[in-house]
């Protein structure tokens, strides 16, 4: 027997039934698979990345805003009022009061005002965070919790974050926000009784010089005779 014939009667032949049993190796669909499976971590990543990143801005926010808060207190707690303005507030960052003097050996420790950041004052500045200036605050942090200080502009359409008067951040919707008093104001604890009074008082004052003006002089009464004059 040739040799030739013998290695054409080793190597089997291609059947249906044996290309079953041992398929081909087919290195094209592989390579498809793995560029198709990366093309889908890599959508997932990207909207992943867009998912979480309103997360991060919401938490960088909320730090922004505990700030606001503590510098507020800071500032009613030395001044026993609140601020009038962002300006009036800054002025009293920039300025911190004296430490208190020394009754003993060790010395006290140093005033340490809490700063806003610049973010945050740029957003107060354009109006897209609104802050309640000339609060009413009380020494009771239940008391302050109640009412709300400062929240975002656009808050009662679409929600957003709150501080309260306590100088806690919440993430309110816009119903909650409606439902959320707002802290009263010095000018709002002014009754409008008190507030009239004054004008009613100057009022009945002006009434009664006009009168007094209207009535005649009185005619002065004729002096009695005495036994003087008669002689």
């Amino acid at each position: 027997m040739d040799s030739n014939e013998h290695s054409e009667s080793q190597t089997p032949t291609s059947t249906p039934e044996t290309d079953r049993q041992h398929p081909p190796y087919r290195s094209p669909l592989i390579v498809r698979g793995l560029v198709f499976a990366f093309l889908i971590l890599l959508v997932v990543g990207i909207y992943s990345g867009r998912l979480f990143k309103p997360t991060e801005q919401a938490h960088s926010f909320k730090s922004e805003m505990q700030p606001l808060g503590l510098a507020y207190h800071e500032f009613h707690q030395k001044r026993e009022r609140s601020p009038s303005s962002l300006e009036d507030l800054q002025d009293f960052i920039d300025n911190p009061p004296p430490p208190p003097k020394a009754d003993g050996i060790v010395p006290p420790d140093s005033v340490v005002v809490v700063t806003i950041p610049e973010s945050l004052k740029k957003m107060i500045e354009a109006g897209k965070v609104v802050v309640i200036w000339n609060a009413v605050l009380t020494d009771s942090g239940q008391e302050n919790d109640k009412y709300l200080l400062a929240y975002t502009a656009d808050i009662a359409d679409n929600g957003g974050f709150a501080l309260t008067a306590a100088g806690r951040v919440l993430e309110l919707t816009a119903e909650e926000f409606k439902a959320y008093p707002l802290v009263p104001t010095v000018t709002d604890e002014v009754k409008p009784d008190d507030a009239e009074a004054p004008e009613k008082d100057s009022g009945e004052s002006t009434e009664k010089q006009q009168s007094d003006a209207e009535q005649p002089p009185s005619e002065p009464s004729p002096q009695e005779s005495t036994p003087a004059n008669k002689g």
